[in-house]
């Protein structure tokens, strides 16, 4: 094979790597429809008990209830109306809003994180879709003639705070709602507010339930899954999903754009079911010595009004429930926050492996990597500054076989000529001449692979990084300076009428300067010595600026420090070469005298 068709060989591989390289990153950050990872399970029809969309009836309780025989259309009941209206009381503490209704007997009208901004940059983030038509915290169950029924009408209020809006500094406050049937049964729902905490415990006591209940069991849902909160609705319904977490073993479903997923119940112990947008979680927590008998989860698409006016959009719309006795009392917790891994990982329940960090080889990394940066972020307020003090120190870790990785980089290329020579000679003999190139290579001390340990070991931080800037919360609306306001996503200044293939529309600065500091790195390395190779630098130094144009700018602000940092370390070695070549140089023996 001549160099020519070598050379094109080479290009044709090299694209198709660079091409494919952003659907191995969806891989590692999982997408909308990512596998389940190891200990995961993605439901089927093969696992629903009851195939009925969202707030369609119950389905049968765990088998080793007494179950009524319910009739063949199930309707949707209501309980007789009381005479109580609907009463608004608003909780207000340093890091939310909560609005509350008494109609469900605790109905979250609003929940609004202060410290979190929406996408677009307009308001805080609020959780809670704005439809009104759902209710969460919405309890249910399967009534003595088999029919389901749905709580939410106005409850009666036993405990609120004596004014309608109450700003929580320090401490807690409860929110107290009863229902009394006309069978005579009661529930009572308690929520507790804390001043310093995403968390609202849940209590739920039910009074002869046997005169109402069919089967003394009911469920607590969270029916309106949550609000979008990014700028493109696309990066919510990327990372959406619903969970089930029972003994160890997480079951979800993702999105349901292409259609309903129907409702799947899995019966047994359940430690908690949870849904999630791509930075935001809403969970229902059991506690440890009072686990739900059952979860529930489905998911439907419904469309969404997008600022450009187009009402053809649709997201998904998550449906999560947990099931109780309706003979023992429950203390339960709703989570309702960011998916900040210290804050979840806190709540000691296993919540964070719904969070993205990668597959079993990368996810360790990608923790140590959001660990140093969060920790340098408690002496360092300016995430960009961390990124550049993050590459320095990679770099004086891998500056060891970094150092080596140049140094034969640039000794191969001192040898190229006698390599050339090797080639003119024993053209016709390919077995000969690799055996004469590996005994060049072996005399000069030249290793050809020397110079891709540093970049193996260095891939996967880089794929580590991505995963922390696409999909944890902690970098999400970080600035840096001047233009670049958000570190977890790319620093656009100017959005083209028109798309490019893998380059996207949107012209980023920090893409351009990593292309720029990538191309000169390797002009110094020595990768453009030989005229054949010189297209092909020329390649990948645009392939990469094209594909990373649309990557977190945090991603391109530190690949391209570390560029700088490589650029200065490869003219040092320059520099050297000749000295250390010259130390390798077995010492000259003196002449015996005759």
């Amino acid at each position: 094979m001549t160099d020519t068709r070598k050379t094109v060989l080479a290009f044709i591989l090299i694209a198709l790597v660079l091409i494919l390289t952003p659907r191995y990153l969806r891989w590692i950050a999982p997408a909308k429809e990512e596998a389940a990872p190891a200990g995961e399970k993605a439901l089927t029809d093969a696992d629903t008990l009851a195939p009925v969309p969202v707030d369609a009836p119950l389905p049968e309780p765990p088998e080793e209830r007494e179950t009524p025989v319910l009739k063949t259309r199930t309707a949707v009941i209501q309980p007789q109306a009381q005479a109580w209206q609907e009463e608004i009381t608003t909780i207000e503490t340093d890091i939310y809003r909560a609005v509350v209704s008494s109609r469900g007997g605790g109905h979250l009208v609003d929940f609004e994180l202060k410290n979190y901004r929406h996408g677009s940059g307009e308001g805080n983030v609020q959780l809670i879709a704005g439809d009104g038509v759902d209710i969460n915290l919405r309890l249910s169950y399967i009534n003595l003639d088999g029919d389901s029924t749905y709580l939410v009408q106005n409850f009666e209020v036993l405990e609120v705070p004596g004014t309608d809006r109450t700003y929580l500094t320090e401490g807690a406050i409860t929110l107290a709602y009863r229902h009394t049937f006309s069978s005579g049964a009661r529930v009572t729902k308690r929520l507790t507010f804390q001043a310093d905490s995403y968390t609202i415990p849940v209590e739920i006591a039910w009074e002869h339930p046997e005169l109402e209940l069919g089967i003394n069991t009911y469920e607590i849902a969270w029916p309106g899954g949550l609000n979008p909160a990014e700028k493109k609705v696309k990066e919510d319904e990327t990372y959406g999903k619903v969970y089930v977490y029972q003994g160890g073993e997480l079951a979800n479903q993702g999105s349901a754009r292409k259609g309903p997923v129907k409702r799947q119940q899995l019966n047994g112990n359940t430690q908690w079911v949870a849904l999630r947008n791509k930075y935001f979680t809403a969970a229902y927590i059991s506690e440890a010595n009072e686990p739900g008998i059952y979860g529930a989860i489905s998911a439907a698409p419904v469309p969404y009004h997008e600022a450009t006016g187009k009402n053809d959009a649709s997201i998904t719309r998550y449906f999560m429930a947990i099931g109780y006795d309706a003979r023992l009392p429950v203390k339960m917790t709703l989570y309702l926050g960011p998916l900040s891994y210290d804050i979840i990982k806190d709540l000691d329940v296993d919540l964070e492996r719904i969070m993205n960090l990668g597959f079993s080889l990368i996810r360790p990394i990608s923790k140590l990597v959001l660990f140093t940066l969060v920790f340098f972020h408690n002496y360092i307020p300016n995430y960009g500054v961390i990124l550049i003090l993050f590459a320095i120190i990679v770099r004086v870790l891998t500056n060891p076989l970094t150092k080596k990785s140049a140094i034969s980089t640039q000794k191969m290329q001192l040898v190229q000529p006698k390599v050339k020579a090797l080639q003119e000679k024993y053209k016709g003999n390919p077995q000969k001449l690799n055996q004469e190139t590996m005994a060049l290579w072996k005399s000069e001390g030249v290793n050809p692979l020397g110079g891709c340990l540093p970049i193996l070991i260095q891939m996967p931080v880089l794929f580590a990084l991505f995963i922390v800037f696409r999909t944890t919360i902690e970098l999400r609306g970080q600035p840096f300076i001047l233009w670049v306001t958000d570190l977890s996503v790319p620093d656009v200044v100017y959005t083209l009428p028109f798309s490019i293939p893998l380059y996207g529309n949107g012209v980023t600065i920090l893409a351009i300067i990593m292309g720029l500091t990538m191309f000169i790195q390797q002009k110094i390395s020595g990768a453009g010595t030989n005229p054949q190779q010189k297209p092909m630098m020329y390649m990948m130094s645009g392939m990469f600026f094209l594909i990373f144009n649309q990557f977190p700018s945090g991603l391109n602000l530190y690949y391209a420090f570390s560029n700088i940092l490589a650029i200065f370390q490869q003219r040092n070695v320059r520099r050297h070469l000749k000295v250390d070549q010259t130390s390798e140089l077995p010492a000259k023996k003196k002449p015996k005298k005759s």
